[in-house]
């Protein structure tokens, strides 16, 4: 160790060229310090003006939203029992809902215990009087199935005989 200290210290004094001239201490070193404002600032400009751009980009590209052609027909409260004649308010006539197409509905079997049937159907064990996606299982015998839905009568073939 003592000749690489030695060696050292050669080094330090050849190139301090003054062999009485001791080396400051680390803590009074001047310290070079580096100022990362400029580059921050200008970071921060170039994300401003990316966020701006983004944003004029969307409003000229985002598609129009353009108001109803007719305006929606305002509600209006009746009272149960009140005179229709009397009342300056008008009622809004009431709409039949469009055709509403039968529900899927798939019979997988039929199974009798004792005098009481029951029906498989989308895989859910049905008994009369049972609902199933709106119907309402009224019949079952060994070749079909019958439901109503809707007023209309539903019939299920028994496709497992």
């Amino acid at each position: 160790m003592s000749i690489i200290y030695d060696a050292l210290k050669k080094i330090e004094k050849s190139v301090n060229k003054s062999p009485n001239v001791e080396k400051e201490s680390p803590a009074e070193e001047v310290k070079i310090k580096r100022n990362y404002r400029p580059a921050l600032i200008y970071i921060l400009l170039i994300l401003i003006g990316l966020f701006c751009i983004g944003g004029v980009l969307y409003l000229l590209t985002r598609p129009k939203i353009k108001p109803p052609s007719s305006p929606t027909p305002a509600l209006t409260v009746q009272t149960v029992g009140a005179p229709t004649s009397d009342t300056a308010l008008d009622t809004i006539p009431e709409e039949k809902p469009a055709f509403i197409p039968d529900p899927t509905l798939i019979l997988n079997g039929v199974y009798f215990q004792g005098n009481e049937g029951y029906a498989l159907i989308n895989n859910r064990i049905l008994k009369i009087e049972d609902m199933i996606q709106g119907a309402t299982l009224k019949e079952i015998s060994l070749e079909k199935v019958t439901l109503e839905f809707e007023g209309r009568v539903i019939t299920l073939v028994n496709s497992a005989r």
